[in-house]
C-alpha cells in the first residue's frame, strides 16, 4: 500500500498540469525548457525546440538583456497586443526596445528560417498568455492536403 501510495505521490508530482503556468512574473527563477509543458500542437513543439536551443538564453529570464521572460502575463501582454506580425518582424529583423534593450535579428543565430523564428515566438506566446493568437497562427501553419 506505501508503494502504491508513494508511486501515486510521485506521478503526481512529475504530471505535465505542474509544469509552467503562466502568472504576472512568470515562473520563479531562470526559466529552463524543461519547466515548460508541450504543446498539443505540432507547430507550437517546433517552436518550443527553437526556443530551447536559442531562445531560452535571453527570454528564460536573464535580466541582463532585458528581454521579456517567458511564462510572465504581465510583460507579454503589451508585446501580443501589438500583434503577431510586429512580433515576428522584430524577431526576425531584430528591433531595439524604448529601454534600450536589443533584440537581435533572428535571436543572434543566423541559422534560423524565418518559420523557425514565428514558430519560436507563437510558443513564448502561447507559454505567456497568449494562447489565442498563438493558436490561430499555429492553425495557419497546417499543410492544405
Amino acid at each position: 500500500m506505501r508503494t502504491a501510495c508513494f508511486s501515486l505521490a510521485l506521478a503526481t508530482l512529475m504530471a505535465p498540469s505542474v509544469l509552467a503556468q503562466a502568472t504576472p512574473e512568470g515562473l520563479d527563477g531562470f526559466v529552463t525548457l524543461d519547466r515548460l509543458p508541450v504543446p498539443d500542437v505540432a507547430a507550437l513543439a517546433a517552436g518550443r525546440a527553437v526556443w530551447g536551443d536559442t531562445c531560452q538564453n535571453c527570454h528564460g529570464g536573464n535580466k541582463l538583456t532585458g528581454a521579456p521572460k517567458i511564462t510572465s502575463t504581465e510583460v507579454w501582454a503589451p508585446r501580443i497586443d501589438q500583434g503577431l506580425d510586429v512580433l515576428f518582424d522584430h524577431a526576425i529583423n531584430g528591433f531595439i526596445g524604448p529601454k534600450y534593450a536589443e533584440m537581435p535579428a533572428r535571436g543572434g543565430n543566423a541559422d534560423l528560417s524565418d518559420a523557425e523564428v514565428e514558430a519560436a515566438v507563437a510558443f513564448m506566446i502561447w507559454a505567456s498568455g497568449g494562447d489565442s493568437p498563438a493558436l490561430a497562427w499555429a492553425e495557419t501553419q497546417i499543410p492544405k492536403e
